[in-house]
């Protein structure tokens, strides 16, 4: 997939969380007198022209959890659809500017009261996707792309000055494993960060790697319970492929916990070295439950012909100024043809 655009600045969001856990007032909500909320929209409005970068926007990159426990309710998806329609109209972007990836509260692989036959899952060969059909038909409605299409792709951005090759992947794949909060990518995931080294070069470009799932942890102690890990399964395979494929940024949300990590690995056997991929976990841009004191938070990328800016901001529920967590140029140059 390809798209075009005069901007400059990928938007980053993930767990907006709709539903049970959002902590922003909706489009059609009627505050009470006093009730200190505001849209998302309004909030991240107020915040980018704070900062003077509201203009420009070329894409909106949602890293999974659109909804809460798989809510797709008419009235929560409409919520939903609703808010990226007031979004659109504030950045002046086009439906097809907007790019979902899916989180494991969109796509529910396991409903509540399942019980998971580790057996059968082995032998079935998972064709029929009806756990990501909600997610599927959502995603078309919000952007016009056919709900059938993989949920690992490559897509290309063509920026005024650089190129980024944006490869996504569906963390929420089914493996056989009675985990039910797990990352997998899988195979299908693999092929895609190949097609993603395999792109031809024709600007500066930028590759960048997007999920839902953890690729290394962010949590002080992340301890295991009876729904297993958060970090996906497959993790060291993606960050090989990730690395091996020239990108420069991997992209995630699902813990809500803000964090910058740079991951090299040290080449065995005297193999090439490959550069260092930044992993930058989002933490959550819409929900009610963040660990500790950490409040919601956006991620905002300004690509140009040879040099990637980065900040990271803290968003309120009141339109309010948050903290800026980071800002400034990440160790990163494009490809060049």
């Amino acid at each position: 997939a390809v798209g075009e655009s005069r901007g400059v600045r990928i938007l980053h969001l993930s767990d907006l969380h709709f539903g049970s856990d959002y902590a922003f007032a909706t489009q059609r909500e009627k505050l009470k007198i006093g009730d200190p909320r505001k849209t998302l929209t309004e909030c991240l409005s107020a915040d980018l022209k704070r900062i003077g970068q509201r203009d420009n926007i070329a894409a909106v990159l949602v890293t999974g959890d659109f909804t809460t426990g798989g809510d797709w309710r008419d009235e929560t998806r409409e919520d939903v659809l609703q808010e990226f329609k007031a979004l659109r109209a504030v950045l002046g972007v086009r439906p097809e500017q907007i790019i979902a990836v899916p989180g494991n509260h969109d796509i529910v692989r396991y409903p509540k009261g399942t019980s998971i036959d580790i057996t059968a899952m082995v032998l079935n060969n998972q064709t029929t996707y009806q756990h990501e059909r909600e997610f599927r038909t959502f995603v078309d409605e919000l952007v016009g792309r056919n709900w059938k299409d993989s949920l690992n792709y490559v897509h290309r951005l063509q920026l005024k000055e650089a190129d980024l090759l944006l490869c996504l992947l569906n963390s929420c794949t089914i493996t056989a494993t009675e985990w039910t909060e797990y990352g997998f990518v899988g195979t299908s995931g693999i092929d895609a960060i190949g097609a993603l080294r395999d792109e031809p070069i024709h600007r500066p470009t930028f590759k960048f790697v997007a999920l839902h799932h953890h690729l290394s942890p962010v949590a002080g102690v992340a301890a295991p319970n009876s729904k297993g890990v958060t970090l996906s399964l497959d993790a060291s395979e993606l960050l090989d492929a990730s690395q091996n494929a020239g990108a420069h940024v991997a992209l995630h949300g699902h813990e809500h916990m803000r964090r910058i990590a740079r991951y090299q690995t040290v080449p065995l056997r005297g193999a090439a070295a490959t550069s260092p991929l930044h992993v930058i976990s989002n933490g959550s841009a819409g929900g009610k439950r963040t660990p500790g004191n950490e409040r919601n938070a956006y991620c905002l990328f300004d690509l140009r012909a040879d040099s990637l800016r980065l900040w990271m901001r803290e968003l309120r529920f009141d339109t309010k100024e948050g903290a800026s967590l980071f800002d400034g140029p990440l160790d990163v140059r494009p490809q060049t043809p």
